[in-house]
């Protein structure tokens, strides 16, 4: 059971009580971290429990902790749990009973089924599951995975959105959802990222915007005129914007996704123009206007300038105006 209250500095005190054992708590920055430092406490818990017992967790068991314990409010975690049904219906049994032939038959029939790309994830989050239980559990366990061929991965995608596309996009989509949308082209902001926004995140005078926690950390995001104009219609549509930990947007992740997919299939667009795709446009665009690596990574929020160069698809029209 968890008890989390807010202190006057602003932070967050967390106390986790589990019967037999003392009292534990930690001060975290935000309410979401404090939430997810309580379920991992919790849901390691229920593993030792089940291990001190000489029982072992099922694979649902086992990925729904590690979703808890590894990826709170990171855009993987509603992927990881989805996951970890989906293997959990297929493989009902204690992970000590999964092998790799059992493994290998999923992925031959799933292959019949699915792209190459759902499988190997499916696949790679399995992995992670028993990686997890091996080194952080400390359960002397074998990585079924780790003896299958994985299944190609699929080519990135070069799509980039058009503004009539975002356009007829935003004409399907409910005002909230839109807002979010429009944001994503602005601002090559991932839709994790967006939907975390909190009043304190939004610094609009001096137009950036703070990522907490995003895929490659903490970051600044330069913001467009346009964006500063979506981001003070948001901050006027939350109804507790005064409260700087409030999110701006009360939607998950995967809700984003799916409203983008659904009036893409009611327009009749092809199948490349999804969510992150708005991503890629903008940081293509960036890159269009002859930006050097290290400012469009600024843009970005990548690390790596090899993960730039495969977003900035770029032609030779597009660097005429750079030369004489």
């Amino acid at each position: 059971m968890a008890t989390i209250r807010c202190l006057p500095s602003g932070s967050w005190n967390v106390q986790v009580r589990i019967k037999g054992q003392a009292p534990k708590s930690k001060t975290l920055p935000t309410r979401e971290q404090a939430e997810a430092w309580a379920n991992q406490e919790e849901s390691l818990h229920r593993l030792s429990k089940l291990t001190e017992a000489a029982q072992w967790p099922t694979v649902k068991e086992l990925g729904m902790a590690y979703a808890e314990a590894k990826l709170k409010d990171r855009e993987s975690y509603w992927k990881a749990q989805m996951i970890a049904r989906q293997l959990g219906k297929v493989f009902p049994v204690p992970i000590n009973e999964l092998t790799p032939k059992m493994v290998n038959d999923f992925k031959l029939k799933r292959l019949a089924e699915v792209r190459s790309e759902t499988c190997r994830g499916q696949l790679a989050f399995l992995s992670r599951f028993y990686r997890y239980a091996k080194r952080e559990l400390l359960l002397e366990i074998d990585n079924p995975v780790s003896r299958i061929v994985m299944p190609a991965a699929s080519k990135p995608s070069d799509k980039v959105v058009s503004k009539e596309e975002l356009d007829l996009l935003l004409g399907q989509l409910k005002p909230t959802m839109a807002l979010i949308v429009e944001l994503a082209y602005e601002t090559a902001m991932r839709r994790s990222e967006i939907v975390k926004l909190t009043p304190s995140c939004l610094h609009l005078e001096e137009r950036i915007a703070d990522v907490i926690d995003g895929k490659t950390g903490t970051r600044n995001v330069p913001l467009t005129k346009r964006a500063v104009e979506l981001l003070k219609m948001a901050l006027d549509q939350c109804p507790n914007r005064n409260r700087p930990d409030t999110r701006l947007f009360n939607v998950r992740p995967h809700s984003a996704t799916n409203a983008v997919k659904r009036a893409r299939e009611k327009l009749g667009l092809d199948a490349s123009v999804r969510i992150h795709q708005l991503r890629h446009t903008r940081i293509t665009n960036v890159a269009r206007k002859g930006l050097n690596n290290a400012q469009i990574m600024v843009v970005s929020g990548h690390r790596d300038p090899r993960s730039v160069a495969r977003y900035t698809h770029l032609q030779a029209k597009d660097v005429l105006h750079l030369i004489d």
